[in-house]
Order: C-alpha cells, then structure tokens, then sequence
C-alpha cells in the first residue's frame, strides 16, 4: 500500500502527519475543508495539493498569495516529491519524511531506448527518434537532494581528485578528466558520459564521454532524470528484443543521476557495463549521487569563473 508520512513545522506548532489517501489537500482551512490545516496567516486557505500519480507523489500549488517552494526553488508548476524533499508553504514548511508508492504503483518495467549521438533536444524527444529496443528493470532509486550529509564510507579521494581537476583545467577539459576517473570508481563501470543543458535548458549536448567513442545513452532515461531530478540503476532484462545499435554497444546495466546546481539543472552524468554479470547495488548509487553533486557543485562554479 502507498503511504505518505509529512513532517509539518509551522509558526506555532510542529506534528507528523501519515496518510494512504491519493490526494490530500493543505492550506490554512476555514471553511475550506483540508487534509493538513496549518495554523499559519500567510498559508491560503487551500494552498496546495499533494497526490498519488502512477510514477509516485507530486505537488502542485493551488495559485496561493505567497507561492511554495521545494527545496528553496520556487515553484511553476506541478513537481514530484520524494523523501528528503522540503516544501515551503508561508512561513511553514513539509518534510517529506517518506514517500512509498507500492509496486502496483509504479511502472519498474520501462522499454530503453539507446541512439548514437551527441545531442537531444528535450521539447522534441519524438523527432527522428527510433523505438524503444529492449525492456529494462529500475532496481534501485534516489532523490537527488544537494543538502544530504555524504555516506562516511565514500573513499574521499575521488573527491579530492575533482577538486584537482577543476582547479587546474578549463571546463571541457576537466570533464573529459573527470568522466574517467568517476567512472574507474565503479568496478563494473566500463562506459560513462556527462551531458550538460543549453539553450535554456531544452537541450542536452555530450559534454565528454569515456572512452573515446561516439557517445551513446538513452533518450527516454535522459528525459526520466531530468524530469523527475532523480538518480536511479537500471538492467536489462534477458531474452527481449534489441535494436542493432543497442546489440553494437552491449549494455547490459547502468546508472544516471541529474546534475543540479541549489534550483538550477546542470544536466545529467550517466554510465554503463556491458557485462552480464554487471551488478550496481544501492551503495553505488549512493556514492553516484554524492559525486554528482561535488560535481554539479564544480561545474558551476567553472561555468561562472569562465563566464
């Protein structure tokens, strides 16, 4: 069963909500009926919504006085939340303490897609875009969160490495540097690529790739990361159809993660394996989301140092 726990902190009062419900209602209430009412003046009366969609929770502002935030970015429009996730409503504020969606809620079973190339254009992903070619499994995933303490058992080097790199290198340098060494942090990492947004954020170009070769990566993973700012692992399942540029790279698992910088998406970093005994667990994807974040934090500041 999907469940919702919201850790409510408000002027006066703090409290935890829990709820299995598939939409609830917040705002200051009155003779607005609400599932969460704030004791709070700058909260409308009804001033958002959260609710259970087939890919998780979301939330959307119901056009209030003073807007919500999520995670200090104001918000425009409808967006997922999950675990970890602030949302500022008035002067108070949701921690989303936990976000399950059951199985039956979530669609694990996606069709993956892989092209040659170097560039997508996000507002045109069903332009010259060949079908899906095998069915993956997501088997593991993660909310990308900036503020979240590291895991005390990632190797600090790796770290310390990018720190070097960006230090001493112009940008496009020091990301072809870079991709090689985060790749080399995974033992079954052979293939990795970092792709950054431009023009105003409806395109993604390949920033550098390792190794060598024409970059490959997956138009409709590229679109889920950025989407939904979540890092996730994912493998092939065996024995389903392929295309040939899907059978020509091999890929059999693999990792994305966004790249963002406080509110503003960077882009995303990705690799893969082409072992079929190519395994990413849980802790991969930790120290993957906690090395795109020193990563996002170091492209930014490049950007704005050769800007």
């Amino acid at each position: 069963m999907s469940a919702i726990k919201i850790s409510v902190q408000a002027p006066e009062k703090d409290w935890v909500v829990s709820s299995q419900k598939e939409e609830i209602l917040i705002g200051r209430g009155g003779d607005v009926p609400v599932d969460i009412q704030i004791p709070d003046p700058t909260v409308t009366r009804c001033h958002g919504r959260i609710w259970l969609s087939s890919d998780g929770y979301w939330y959307e502002d119901n056009n209030s006085t003073h807007g919500s935030q999520k995670n200090d970015a104001h918000l425009i429009g409808p967006v997922r939340i999950f675990s970890g996730d602030i949302l500022k409503i008035g002067e108070s504020a949701l921690t989303i303490e936990q976000a399950d969606a059951s199985e039956g809620n979530l669609n694990l079973n996606e069709l993956f897609d892989v092209h040659l190339q170097d560039r997508l254009h996000l507002d045109k992903t069903g332009e010259n875009q060949g079908a899906a070619s095998t069915r993956i499994k997501v088997i593991g995933q993660k909310a990308y969160q900036e503020d979240e303490k590291p895991d005390t058992e990632i190797p600090s080097r790796i770290f310390g490495g990018l720190v070097n790199i960006f230090g001493y290198e112009g940008l496009n340098d020091a990301l072809c540097l870079a991709i090689e060494d985060i790749v080399g942090q995974f033992k079954t990492g052979e293939r990795g690529c970092i792709l950054l947004l431009e023009n105003s954020g409806t395109e993604l170009v390949v920033a550098a790739n390792y190794p060598l070769f024409e970059p490959a990566f997956s138009t409709s993973l590229a679109n889920k990361t950025i989407e939904q700012q979540r890092a996730f692992i994912w493998s092939a399942e065996e024995g389903t159809f392929s295309s040939a540029s899907l059978k020509k790279l091999n890929i059999k698992a693999g990792m994305y993660s966004p790249l963002v910088f406080g509110p503003n998406p960077l882009g995303l970093i990705c690799i893969d394996s082409t072992s079929i005994r190519a395994e990413f667990n849980q802790k991969d994807l930790n120290l993957f989301v906690n090395v795109s974040q020193v990563l996002s934090a170091l492209i930014a500041a490049k950007k704005k140092e050769e800007a």
